[in-house]
Formats: C-alpha cells, sequence, structure tokens
C-alpha cells in the first residue's frame, strides 16, 4: 500500500502545528526525506490517517507565513494533485500522473454481472469510460499539465524568490511517470529551486 497523504511546503521557521495551533493533524507532521530544501524553505509529510485538514489550509498557511505556500495531495503514491498559492491569489493547480488518479478519483465498475458472472478481462463500461474521459478534460481546463502548467509553476516559484529550471525541464517532470508519484513531487520540488541538494 502507497502513502495517502499531503506534502506541505511552506517559507517559515516555524513548524506546521505552530503556524496553525488549531489543526490537530499538524502535530503528526514528520519532515520529508525529499531534501535538502532551500535555507527557510520546509516540507513537511501529513499521513491522511494522522486526521483532516482544513479545506481552507493553503489560505491559512499563507496568512500565517506572509509568503507562498506548495500542497501535494498524494494518492497512494500513484498520483499527486499539486496547489500552490503566492503571497497573493490566485491559487494554481497540476497533476503528476493524472491517468492513475482518475481511477481514485471515479471508481470503476465491478466486472462482474448481477449474476456475478466475471465479465472477461477485456470487458469495458462505456458509460464509465465516458464519464473518465469528462472528468480528465475537466481536470485538464483547470489545471493544465506539459507547458501551460509548467509556466504557471515556474512564474509561482519565481515570485517566491526561487530560481527555476526552464519550462521545459518542468514540463518534463508534469508529463514524468514514476511508481511513486511522491518521487515526481521532490522532483517537481527541485525544478523549481527548492532543493539544495
Amino acid at each position: 500500500m502507497g502513502f495517502w497523504g499531503k506534502y506541505v511546503v511552506v517559507r517559515s521557521g516555524e513548524l506546521p502545528a505552530q503556524l496553525l495551533p488549531g489543526t490537530a493533524a499538524l502535530g503528526d507532521a514528520a519532515p520529508s526525506s525529499g531534501g535538502p530544501w532551500r535555507a527557510g524553505w520546509q516540507v513537511w509529510a501529513v499521513r491522511d490517517s494522522s486526521g483532516p485538514l482544513p479545506d481552507d489550509l493553503l489560505d491559512r498557511l499563507r496568512t500565517a507565513t506572509g509568503g507562498p505556500v506548495l500542497l501535494g495531495r498524494v494518492l497512494d503514491s500513484s498520483a499527486v494533485q499539486v496547489t500552490g498559492v503566492g503571497a497573493a491569489p490566485p491559487s494554481w493547480e497540476v497533476w503528476l500522473q493524472l491517468e492513475s488518479a482518475l481511477a481514485y478519483l471515479i471508481a470503476p465498475p465491478s466486472p462482474f454481472d448481477d449474476d456475478g458472472n466475471f465479465l472477461g478481462s477485456d470487458w469495458r463500461d462505456p458509460e464509465y469510460e465516458a464519464e473518465v474521459e469528462l472528468t480528465r478534460r475537466e481536470i485538464l481546463e483547470e489545471a493544465p499539465g506539459g507547458t501551460a502548467g509548467a509556466r504557471t509553476a515556474t512564474a509561482w516559484a519565481r515570485a517566491a524568490g526561487l530560481t527555476p529550471d526552464s519550462v521545459e525541464a518542468v514540463a518534463g517532470v508534469l508529463d514524468g511517470k514514476e511508481t511513486f508519484a511522491e518521487d515526481l513531487f521532490f522532483d517537481l520540488l527541485r525544478r523549481l529551486g527548492l532543493s539544495t541538494g
């Protein structure tokens, strides 16, 4: 079983639990192993089993730190939803391994009929496939990958005082594939200029 949880990326000298003392799950936050990170930046892992995080976590952290915040929501180590906010709105979003995420966002139908008969390994449900395609298009409209997503991500990094790699290098990560999606997330952080390693 892979990692289910969130990576919280902040520019602050305080621990996440100190930044938002009323958020119990942040008390279980653990430093990530993907660094070393640029001075002043922290990357923390918060497992879903630690409890819920507020829906407005990014905005609350931005208010608490007065600076940029990045959040990586990991789905079973298969995909990562990356959302960032700068010192001021708007926010931006990209997905790492979106195709893998779709099976978690829309549960696939059972390959058995009402009598329990296996429908075959090549059985397809046209309604499910249409729903997946519609969801894919809707996500990419809001959170484009490739060059468009990379431009947004590198603009965030520059506004945060970082020196990102080229748009092409960042796009390569956004379109990349890894066994563990969090490896792509850490690679994205490095490409955005957050790593000193």
